[in-house]
């Protein structure tokens, strides 16, 4: 049997994906619940939201999306990136400074970027593309299959997820991560590492590295039941052991029999080792799992 573990956001309602988010110092209204959008910027603040899509054929999406609001402008720094064979493509990557929004965390589209909001505010999804007559990336937004409070306050999901192309769709798991911090709250140094991996039966995994001083986190998406875990072991490369850098990272949750292991399969992404496509092998007692992912090192706001 497979223990639950529920995070401190465990009270956290699971509302639509991923826009509404509480002030960037944090707080949340009483019960845990995430609070509504803001009319206006309560603070300046700057608001770091990522999104990761991995599927099991390999393929890859990530959205990286920088936004600053200080007075009256709204600071703009938007990277997205998808897997072309071994490498990654850029499908944005643009800087602007435009007139604070009313929602200051929310995605506003570009020339090559269109954004789709639901009635409820939620993402459901961004289309890429120079126009009609253009090829073009669509990343459609599916079923949440868990929502919590990330460590500043923020919404954080899990769901699953289709990449749409000129070959068809691909259906993966997404993962979602708002991150805020108020301009008079001192920067942070940390960087964590998050590794999204998805297979050919649907199941996904997320797995946080965690930063100095915090374990490891997991989220699990097995045969249709969703488990969020705390205390994970998680080993990184040993540069002595046989293999060096491409040896692999080991993974365990104690008290189960859920352990395996991430190997790279390519380390030439823009940025270093900063973005890494691998494989992962996972064992779930005497089953053995497949998965394809990438792990990404997403920076504190």
């Amino acid at each position: 049997m497979i223990e639950r573990w529920l995070p401190g956001a465990a009270g956290a309602v699971l509302v639509l994906f991923a826009c509404a988010g509480p002030p960037p110092d944090g707080t949340a209204e009483s019960g845990g619940e995430v609070t509504g959008e803001a009319l206006t910027p309560a603070v300046d603040a700057r608001y770091l939201t990522h999104l990761l899509f991995a599927a099991d054929d390999g393929t890859a999406f990530i959205g990286s999306f920088d936004q600053t609001a200080e007075g009256e402008d709204l600071r703009l720094d938007y990277d997205v990136r998808l897997t072309d064979g071994d490498a990654w493509r850029s499908l944005v990557l643009t800087q602007d400074t435009v007139s604070v929004a009313r929602a200051a965390w929310r995605l506003l589209p570009t020339r090559t970027m269109a954004v789709r909001i639901g009635d409820a505010g939620q993402i459901v999804s961004l289309l890429f593309g120079e126009g009609e007559g253009a090829d073009s990336v669509r990343l459609v937004a599916g079923e949440e299959v868990s929502v919590w409070m990330g460590p500043t306050g923020q919404r954080e999901s899990l769901g699953v997820a289709a990449l749409q192309t000129s070959d068809g769709a691909v259906p993966g798991i997404l993962f979602f991560r708002r991150a805020a911090r108020a301009l008079s709250i001192p920067v942070a140094t940390t960087a964590a590492r998050t590794f999204v991996f998805a297979d050919s039966l649907g199941n996904g995994l997320v797995v946080h590295a965690g930063t100095i001083g915090q374990p490891a986190v997991a989220h699990t998406w097995l045969h249709g039941v969703e488990t969020a875990w705390g205390d994970v072991t998680l080993e990184p490369p040993d540069p002595g052991r046989a293999g060096g850098s491409a040896a692999a990272w080991r993974f365990e949750i104690p008290g189960t029999t859920v352990r395996g292991s991430f190997r790279p399969l390519t380390s030439d992404g823009p940025g270093g080792d900063t973005l890494i496509r691998m494989e992962a092998v996972i064992n779930v007692g005497t089953e053995v799992l497949d998965f394809n992912g990438f792990a990404a090192t997403l920076p504190s706001p």
